[in-house]
């Protein structure tokens, strides 16, 4: 797999600069490739072929959905309740069946159950610093699946194989947030202000809000639907609250009904009041660090070759070469004892004079264990770097011949 395929490639020829400034949020695009093969190492059809042969996929939970003309089928329709355990497993035979009668499967999740995928997203998750969401919508000849409707996030739409036709309208709300607008069946589509087919290798990008709706002709369809998950600004009014817990005068209990007037007109005036201090004296760039480590520390671990690196740990000399994975994000704090790095909610704490050592491990993309910096002997390099890989930090490259 290339492990190297970003967001830059993703939306290229076109600057990922200028899709954040130009497009996002604000209207869509769409990218013609004229390169069938352009996301084949991000899935392919034997990625989806390999993935349905496992026995023991769950039916409920939402991981999948089978869906025509907008109505979705309950999934005890094409599923089998084990006797044991009693839970639903995809019943394949049928699955097949809804397939070839017209209804559309959504693969839900596949950022945690397709190896590419898992990998795919984790990188973007890295160069982006959001959340990422991917789902597979896999689509028969002639046929639609979801009726027109819009989304509450962006979505990138990755056409994987066959073709599917796309009518993008308007937006009736502007950015809506994950509160879905009831009214969406008033609202008069009349003319798409796009169509578009897409084939394989393109890509289209539509802010959430837009309104669409797609569909096949006489071929099958396969397009990952990629969700981009950022951070809002409402979303750090609620870090304000933790501060506002920090002053004592918000810890006070409200008004009720056995206060006189002049006591709920002092409530009302001090509380404008406290609140306009809140947000003169906000440090802006804390809260946005505060959200930063918030998702460094709950991001998904990156696994690849985690087990292989398993077998070989304990093969680790001074000619090993290592590297630091490639979708890692870490931070490090230090006081005048010890020095810190956080990732995948772990923390590591270490001596201060660990410091140049860890310089080589946190910033070094690729280097040999003989390599590593500091006051530590060669036995000291073996165990730290023993303890990252242990930790899903480092990977193995090479472990080579001791001299």
């Amino acid at each position: 797999m290339n492990t190297e395929f970003n967001f830059s490639q993703l939306v290229y020829p076109y600057k990922i600069t200028d899709f954040f400034q130009s497009y996002w949020e604000k209207k869509y695009l769409y990218i013609n490739r004229n390169n069938n093969s352009f996301y084949n190492n991000i899935l392919d059809n034997n990625d989806i072929d390999n993935f349905l042969q496992n026995q023991k996929l769950q039916a409920e939970c939402d991981n999948f959905f089978l869906v025509k003309d907008g109505n979705s089928l309950d999934f005890k329709n094409w599923s089998k309740q084990e006797s044991k355990s009693h839970q639903y497993i995809v019943d394949n035979n049928k699955l097949f069946e809804f397939l070839h009668q017209g209804f559309t499967l959504v693969i839900n999740g596949v950022h945690k159950s397709i190896p590419k995928l898992i990998n795919f997203c984790n990188l973007l998750e890295s160069e982006l610093k959001f959340r990422i969401r991917a789902n597979i919508y896999i689509t028969p000849p002639t046929a639609q699946g979801l009726l027109p409707h819009y989304d509450e996030h962006d979505v990138c739409i990755l056409q994987i194989h066959g073709t599917k036709i796309w009518h993008l309208y308007h937006s009736p709300i502007q950015l809506p947030s994950q509160q879905k607008d009831q009214r969406i069946g008033l609202h008069s589509l009349e003319k798409p202000e796009f169509e578009v087919e897409l084939k394989p290798g393109d890509l289209l990008y539509i802010p959430r809000g837009l309104i669409h709706q797609a569909f096949t002709t006489d071929t099958n369809s396969i397009h990952i639907a990629l969700g981009l998950y950022p951070t809002y600004w409402f979303e750090l009014l609620q870090d304000l609250v933790e501060l506002a817990k920090e002053n004592p005068a918000f810890r006070r209990a409200i008004p009720n009904e056995f206060m006189n007037d002049d006591q709920k007109s002092f409530f009302k005036e001090k509380f404008r009041q406290i609140c306009q201090d809140l947000v003169t004296n906000l440090d802006v760039d804390t809260l946005l660090e505060t959200k930063s480590h918030q998702f460094i520390v709950n991001k998904r671990s990156q696994d690849e070759s985690r087990f292989q690196d398993w077998l070989q740990i304990n093969q680790i000399n001074l000619n090993s070469v290592l590297s630091r994975r490639k979708s890692i994000l870490f931070s490090t704090d230090k006081d005048q004892s010890n020095i810190r790095v956080k990732f995948y909610n772990k923390s590591l704490t270490f001596p201060i004079f660990f410091a140049p050592s860890l310089s080589t491990i946190l910033y070094s993309d690729r280097f040999a264990v003989k390599d590593i910096g500091g006051l530590i002997n060669n036995e000291g390099k073996i165990k730290l770097v023993t303890k990252f890989i242990q930790e899903g930090f480092l990977k193995i490259e090479s472990i080579n011949a001791d001299d």
